[in-house]
């Protein structure tokens, strides 16, 4: 313990010398969060593409397989029915489908019935409105009588409403910008093999797999700090000047969960960068651009529900596109652990995963202990 204490007091005087790596952690994010956060109010009030839809139906499944055969296309796809109205609640939270529509019993002979839609909070207004559209039109024939009988209730948003802008663009530029953390990691492990920093803790027989943890305490601190900064510009930054202010969620233990599972992918994607690399420019070029290109995919830079239909699958293949869904389920959905078991269980094995790797690549090409 005292040896990795060391290496720990280590990390912190070495990232003190390194200002403007510390720089990039912290100040590139917060102006992405600003300028998109921004930028994209206008285009979040706009319809998406493709969502998934069901319809239970109080009356029986004949009248829901009519109705949902009415709304489908423009994008509206029919999924099957839920059990009840719990589950149909429940499944609308994880965004499995995206909106049901609840017919009750006796709706167009009982003047009282209203419709009742329950939508996934991320999904955009504009697409809100669309699926109100179709409903209206499947069940009286554009009838605006239609209007007065239909409900909405968004589940699990803590705004009560449609997601705005911020509640988009801060956590996944808070991802993306924990996700930084491979330059400054690469650039110590750079100066440490060039000063021979590495040789003498070699000789020492330090176990090079101790090495790579006296850099996880540091950094995993700096990605948590790095976190509430992001979050507070969403509460403070964003509104003064002139967006929506961001609303953080009831669960600080499901937030805080689901950050430090990010964080841990985030390193050991940064320290597998950083034992293979031998300049910083290879650093810039596989962690900047692996970094752009898994933010492109993930959803981060583009949200996911604007993307094509036939690209929206491959987001799954991005650690940033799970982070983004446990950040979701939290923020968006007031969603539980269950909620948030799948992707953090899925970022701590690939931050552990990445971790032996580099390990791995260590040995084989230094023979290290």
């Amino acid at each position: 313990m005292r040896t990795l204490s060391a290496l720990w007091i280590k990390e912190w005087l070495a990232l003190a010398r390194d200002l403007h790596g510390l720089a990039v952690l912290f100040v590139m994010p917060a102006v992405f969060i600003v300028i998109m956060s921004l930028a994209l109010s206008d285009v979040f009030s706009e319809g998406g593409r493709g969502v998934d839809f069901a319809v239970l139906a109080a009356d029986g499944g004949k009248l829901a397989e009519a109705l949902a055969a009415g709304i489908a296309g423009e994008g509206f796809r029919a999924a099957p029915a839920p059990a009840s109205e719990a589950e149909a609640r429940d499944s609308v939270r994880k965004g499995h489908p995206g909106l049901v529509l609840i017919v009750p019993a006796g709706f167009g002979a009982d003047p009282g019935a209203k419709l009742k839609v329950l939508a996934d909070p991320a999904l955009p207004a504009m697409q809100l409105l669309a699926f109100q559209g179709r409903v209206l039109g499947a069940t009286l024939g554009g009838d605006a009588a239609l209007s007065r009988s239909m409900t909405v209730e968004v589940v699990g948003n803590p705004r009560g409403g449609r997601p705005s802008s911020v509640q988009q663009n801060v956590p996944a530029w808070l991802i993306f910008g924990m996700f930084l953390v491979v330059m400054p990691l690469s650039a110590l492990f750079i100066v440490e093999r060039r000063e021979g920093t590495l040789a003498r803790l070699a000789s020492q027989r330090v176990p090079f797999s101790l090495v790579l943890a006296g850099k996880v305490g540091p950094f995993f601190v700096i990605n948590l700090v790095q976190a509430a900064l992001m979050l507070a510009a969403g509460c403070t930054l964003v509104p003064w000047l002139g967006g929506e202010a961001l609303a953080l969620p009831a669960r600080w233990d499901l937030l805080a969960a689901v950050t430090a599972s990010t964080s841990v992918a985030a390193i050991g994607w940064g320290l597998l960068v950083a034992v293979g690399v031998r300049t910083m420019e290879q650093a810039t070029v596989i962690g900047g651009v692996g970094n752009i290109i898994a933010a492109a995919v993930g959803g981060i830079m583009v949200p996911r529900f604007v993307m094509p239909e036939a690209m929206q699958p491959w987001t799954e293949i991005s650690p940033m596109a799970w982070a983004l869904d446990g950040f979701h389920a939290v923020m968006l959905r007031q969603g539980s652990l269950k909620e948030i078991a799948q992707p953090c269980a899925q970022l701590l094995a690939l931050g552990a995963a990445l971790l032996a790797l580099a390990v791995w690549l260590h040995r084989r090409r230094r023979g290290a202990p």
